[in-house]
């Protein structure tokens, strides 16, 4: 009797272990409604400036909720929510706004219900935009699941539906001050020298730029030194043009055939009384040669123990008059001086002027051609001074007159000493 009270519980046992087996779940969920709830917002400002770039970043919400959701015995739970947006892209476009849009589409993927995820644009608001309030649209692409249906014990087919939605955000393109550069003059700038760059700018946009200080940048490495790299103006109307002058220094070793960037902003306080910057305006300077001269005068002559006073007549071969000219010799052995400094005052380009110094030459100086450095200080107009390269000044040394005097000397000693001595001999009897 006790046997078979065990056999009989062995069996049930054994029995609900198979059921436990070949059941393939207890329970599994279906969802009978539900799909996903898409918004979209800027995150931040939404006012931009005529003439910035910069990046606009857009939040994407999914905010969808199952309406309704079974449990049942020997039901499969799929593997995808109706509620979840899949594959998602987002694609952003100017619309009617003249707002530019340098960013392709955004692929996100998937988004489940209840997150929140960013993506952000590349735009640029032209110089020619009006200020105002504008729409750009936001298009979102993605798929849902709309329906699951079990074909089997292990076994679900699902449906997909696509869909699009265009949201319209919000911006405005605030008033400002956009500049428009009407000229640029380097007229007065030389290689290794100091000078201005005249620029002269314009406000082109829509607002009145308070408390302006313009600002200007060399780019890269530049032989262009600023001395004076900002300028306050004050008010600066729309419609209005203001002429600058940056005082600015140039490299010798400057390159006159190139022209080299730079960069123009302005900083203002606008209309709402915010500090606010303009876009960079690209603009190039170039300059002169380095004024350059020559000896024109013809070699002069100085004999060995001897003094002269030389003539070296320069020519200004630059393209620039120079102001205040004063020559100098650099006097080394076998010479020496006791003025090595002449004026030569103003020299207009392709004219001459003339210096005189004074040279004194060793007695036992060889004869041949000799050549001196000279150099030329100078200013220019705007009273800048200036040093020349080197000048060869040529100078012939000849032979001493003093040992021809003597030898001349010797022989019409001779000479009258022979006429004595013949004279003589004819009166004798």
């Amino acid at each position: 009797m006790e046997l078979l009270r065990i056999t009989r519980i062995s069996g049930l046992i054994l029995l609900l272990l198979l059921f436990c087996c070949i059941s393939p779940v207890l329970a599994g969920e279906k969802y009978s409604s539900g799909q996903p709830v898409i918004s979209t917002a800027i995150i931040g400002s939404n006012e931009l400036r005529i003439g910035e770039k910069t990046d606009l970043t857009i939040s994407i919400t999914n905010s969808g909720t199952v309406n309704m959701k079974f449990v049942d015995e020997g039901t499969i739970t799929p593997d995808y929510l109706p509620t979840t947006a899949l594959s998602l892209t987002a694609d952003l476009n100017s619309g009617d706004s003249p707002v530019q849009v340098t960013t392709d589409s955004q692929i996100l993927g998937d988004i489940k219900a209840g997150t929140v995820t960013q993506t952000t644009f590349e735009i640029t608001v032209p110089e020619s935009a009006k200020s105002g309030s504008y729409q750009i649209p936001l298009t979102v692409s993605y798929q849902y699941m709309s329906q699951a249906t079990q074909t089997g014990i292990d076994e679900i087919q699902y449906a997909f539906k696509d869909d699009e939605k265009t949201f319209y955000l919000p911006v405005t393109v605030r008033p400002a001050v956009t500049l428009q550069i009407i000229s640029v003059d380097t007229g007065d700038l030389n290689v290794g020298g100091e000078g201005h760059i005249t620029v002269t700018v314009k406000n082109v946009g829509s607002d009145t730029g308070k408390e302006t200080v313009f600002t200007i940048e060399p780019v890269g490495n530049s032989p262009i030194v600023p001395i004076q790299n900002s300028i306050y103006v004050g008010e600066f109307p729309k419609d209005e043009s203001n002429t600058l002058s940056f005082k600015v220094s140039v490299a010798s070793d400057a390159d006159a055939a190139i022209q080299y960037p730079l960069k123009l902003f302005a900083t203002y306080t606008d209309y709402q009384g915010l500090a606010a910057e303009t876009s960079q305006k690209d603009i190039s300077a170039g300059f002169n040669q380095k004024i350059t001269f020559e000896v024109v005068s013809t070699p002069q002559s100085v004999s060995s123990g001897g003094k002269e006073v030389i003539n070296v007549e320069y020519r200004n071969t630059g393209l620039n008059p120079v102001y205040n000219a004063q020559a100098g010799i650099n006097i080394v052995d076998p010479f020496t001086s006791e003025d090595d400094q002449s004026y030569l005052g103003t020299i207009k380009p392709g004219e001459t002027a003339t210096a005189r110094f004074k040279l004194n030459v060793n007695s036992d100086t060889t004869s041949k051609d000799y050549a001196l450095d000279s150099e030329i200080r100078y200013t220019d107009i705007n009273l800048t001074e200036y040093v020349s390269d080197p000048i060869k000044v040529p100078v012939i040394v000849t032979e001493s007159s003093g040992d021809f005097t003597i030898l001349a000397g010797v022989i019409i000693l001779i000479l009258i000493g022979g006429g004595i001595y013949y004279y003589r001999r004819i009166k004798q009897p």
